[in-house]
């Protein structure tokens, strides 16, 4: 079996969710007794980034490049039904898109991955959005792996795609995320201490970034409306990029919050600050999975998450379920996380074992039994 595999947007940006998605379905593969060759087709300028991502790949994964740009044969695409994808590849059975490339492959089955729906549920965020080239693919797919029963849910309702064109397919986290003891956990802090500037003791960590979907602007006051009842020196930690043009945001008095919210920016690796933190802030308006979830229940970290679109599928049991557009809801279960020692050691037991049903590993196998089931 050989299947041509859409490997642009997953080498483009290290930090994407399509770089997560990819590369872990590649290490998921890599475990596999039984595995395709795969084609992995992407645009030549990127090779070094290639080359990196699948360093620890075998040869059943095969770098396809072209010396085309990607936009300009995905706009040419759209209205020619030639060079078909096998002119640069050469012949596979199936072909897998990641993101919204969808080429002419003559008779070749041709699957969607689609992460989520965000801009048709949540639009008043995504004013500006351009669907064209999503929807186009909608049309041009065979079959659709959706990464959580949520998002299945809004493709099939939003599309009207039938349910038997959709298999549901969960992501997983790195398999490096795991829990330290607690002498590496005082070591871990000493050092982040250092790098951030801040003496780090108890914190709560938070994800930010230039997409107001994270929430973080109700995160920050519901902790400013919980101080008061935390433990003394207790932080939020905000990783990431900070929301563009966000007047609630901006209406923040950062200078009087210095010793209390640390803005961070983007972090390399935030598996020490993950795992060191009494707990995960998770409070988006909308994931399509939510992998730092499961990142969190690997650290041995309790959740806090929200509970609309796929994170109650994620977090099961496992965390403290808010409504994110509540900032009461998210600062009462701030209070009830780290004021009561038992909820959180129930939390960390559920979340370790809740955990467990998520590796890429699965994630390739049922991926494969999707391009079994195409073939047959």
């Amino acid at each position: 079996m050989r299947i041509a595999f859409d490997f642009n947007p997953i080498i483009i940006n290290k930090y994407s969710g399509f770089y997560a998605y990819g590369a872990g379905l590649l290490r998921g593969f890599e475990a596999l007794a039984e595995k395709p060759e795969f084609l992995l087709f992407y645009s030549r300028r990127f090779s070094n980034e290639a080359g990196f991502v699948k360093t620890e790949i075998g040869d059943w994964a095969k770098l396809s490049a072209t010396s085309v740009k990607m936009r300009w044969l995905e706009d040419f695409w759209r209205y020619s039904k030639y060079p078909k994808l096998q002119f640069f590849t050469g012949e596979f059975d199936i072909y897998h898109s990641a993101h919204h490339l969808m080429p002419p492959t003559g008779n070749k089955s041709r699957i969607l991955t689609v992460h989520d729906l965000r801009r048709y549920r949540i639009p008043e965020l995504y004013k500006r959005s351009k669907l064209d080239l999503f929807e186009s693919a909608l049309k041009r797919a065979d079959h659709f792996i959706a990464i959580s029963k949520a998002t299945k849910n809004d493709l099939c309702s939003l599309f009207g795609i039938p349910d038997n064109k959709v298999d549901v397919v969960h992501l997983a986290s790195h398999a490096t995320f795991k829990s330290i003891t607690e002498p590496e956990k005082k070591e871990s802090k000493k050092q982040l201490s250092k790098i951030l500037g801040v003496e780090l003791e108890n914190y709560m960590l938070t994800f930010s970034s230039s997409d107001k979907r994270k929430n973080i602007s109700r995160t920050i006051n519901a902790f400013l409306s919980a101080e008061k009842r935390l433990p003394d020196n207790y932080k939020l930690i905000v990783v990431g990029n900070l929301p563009k043009k966000d007047k609630e945001f901006d209406s923040i008095n950062f200078s009087k919050l210095a010793d209390n919210v640390v803005l961070t920016g983007p972090v390399d690796d935030i598996q020490d600050l993950l795992s060191c933190a009494k707990c995960l802030v998770f409070a988006s308006l909308y994931e399509g999975f939510g992998i730092p979830i499961i990142e969190a229940f690997s650290c041995g970290v309790p959740v806090i998450t929200s509970n609309c679109s796929s994170m109650p599928e994620v977090a099961g049991d496992a965390a403290l379920l808010v409504d994110p557009y509540d900032e009461e809801s998210i600062s009462e279960a701030m209070v009830c996380i780290c004021n009561d020692a038992q909820i959180r050691s129930r939390l960390i037991n559920s979340g370790t074992r809740r955990c467990k049903e998520f590796n890429w590993q699965k994630t390739a196998s049922k991926t494969l039994e999707v391009y079994k089931k195409l073939l047959r």
